[in-house]
């Protein structure tokens, strides 16, 4: 190569192709397969495959199919990573869920994951987990000032987040530097057990938890936008998308009425979703949620700085079988890469003998070796959002992102949230995908 010619062209010995000759070819091997009457266009089309939500694949993307600018890593519309270096620094956060109900055995399991590779802890609290007053016994030995806690304590989350910032206090660590989830979902809850009875007090909690972590503990995030008893109940990747984006619409409207700033409100939401088996449904729906998220908080009036969205990635449950549990090993792996791939801050692999019951050691330590070895052996952390530029990935987060906002807008229509889970449509529109 020379100055005078500082490009080498590669492909200059081969003639350019165009989708008409590949159309051709695929004439030719649908042919052998005994598909004649597909030819052009048809021939593509037959190679297309229908998703849910009216969505469909084709077989071949090229940049013809353009989609909306991605932007930048850490920048509106935060599609590639809410945060300018994404997850290429420190690796997302490993995140191990607790279900014992013996504070002891918690303990043990707790101290056993964090000095093992995990960053932070998922508790069950409450019903089915270890009870409000058994969390010091669960957390004792762990660094609060460097170990993230996320609660997942169901209609107890007040109590259980009182008791946990009470931890913190006595710990000696500054409350201004503690990190984590309180978990205050009472949406989450009316749409698990169709009790609404409490829902004003549970919000009214929720609220007041979150103000007080607005003023004495900013990386303290109050309120969890779960969307897994939704993908659990049957919803697709699109209802997962448009039914979070309500969810936590409502929460933005509780807490501004009560007279926090937009922005803070804003910092004070943790969203969760399910990561599949099917590694580009979750990667591009982790990356539609974030450009939806973003959205809603420009029109709400926050300020960029404030609109990405804290993502929490957890290995659907829905995929796993108790017949042959040694296959989940695999399916939880494309999950995980799929959720690291996709952006979350904070992800989740299920131990594969989960749905057995209560995992053993075995099942906890090789769902966190999982990720350990996708972050420091394959390095998938390394690079910022490396499916980006994929005109496959770019077009079908564009189309969940279209078809999740139109849902959303559905359920806003029919008066929010809240007011769909009490009518039933959300219950129905769920139970008729499921039964597809």
């Amino acid at each position: 190569m020379t100055a005078e010619s500082p490009e080498l062209p590669l492909a200059a010995a081969f003639p350019d192709a165009d989708r008409e000759q590949w159309q051709r070819l695929v004439e030719g091997v649908l042919r052998k397969s005994g598909v004649t009457e597909a030819t052009g266009a048809a021939a593509e089309d037959a190679l297309a495959t229908d998703l849910q939500d009216g969505i469909r694949i084709r077989p071949l993307y090229t940049a013809e199919d353009g989609t909306a600018a991605p932007g930048h890593p850490g920048f509106p519309p935060f599609v590639r990573a809410g945060r300018p270096e994404g997850t290429s620094v420190a690796g997302w956060d490993v995140r191990q869920r607790h279900v014992h109900t013996d504070p002891r055995r918690a303990n043990e399991s707790v101290l056993a994951d964090l000095e093992n590779g995990v960053t932070s802890v998922w508790l069950t609290v409450g019903d089915g987990g270890v009870p409000v007053e058994g969390l010091e016994q669960t957390l004792d030995g762990v660094y609060l000032d460097l170990a993230a806690v996320v609660l997942d304590a169901g209609a107890d989350f007040a109590p259980a987040a009182e008791e946990l910032l009470r931890l913190y206090t006595a710990s000696g660590a500054p409350l201004s530097e503690a990190t984590g989830c309180l978990g205050a979902d009472p949406l989450g809850l009316l749409a698990r057990t169709g009790d609404d009875a409490k829902l004003r007090l549970q919000l009214e909690s929720a609220v007041r938890l979150a103000a007080r972590c607005t003023a004495e503990a900013p990386g303290i995030r109050a309120l969890a936008v779960d969307a897994l008893p939704y993908h659990e109940a049957g919803g697709s990747p699109v209802e997962e998308l448009g039914i979070s984006l309500a969810t936590g619409v409502a929460y933005l409207r509780q807490l501004t009425e009560a007279g926090l700033a937009i922005d803070d409100a804003c910092r004070q939401l943790e969203f969760r979703y399910a990561a599949s088996a099917d590694q580009f449904l979750t990667i591009a729906k982790l990356r539609a949620a974030r450009r939806l998220w973003a959205r809603v908080a420009e029109v709400c009036g926050a300020s960029p700085a404030a609109s990405a969205q804290r993502q929490h990635a957890v290995t659907s449950t829905v995929m796993m079988t108790r017949r042959d549990p040694w296959v989940n090993m695999l399916r939880t792996t494309v999950a995980g890469l799929s959720a690291g791939v996709g952006g979350a801050d904070a992800v989740t692999v299920l131990p594969f003998d989960a749905a057995l019951g209560m995992p053993d050691a075995f099942a906890r330590r090789i769902a966190r070796n999982t990720q350990s070895v996708l972050l420091e052996e394959s390095h998938l952390s390394k690079v910022i959002d490396p499916a980006g530029g994929s005109w496959y990935v770019e077009s079908l987060t564009d189309e969940l992102a279209r078809a999740g906002w139109a849902w959303f807008q559905e359920i806003e229509g029919a008066g929010g949230q809240a007011a769909s889970l009490r009518s039933g449509m959300i219950a129905g529109r769920l139970a008729r995908t499921w039964e597809r």
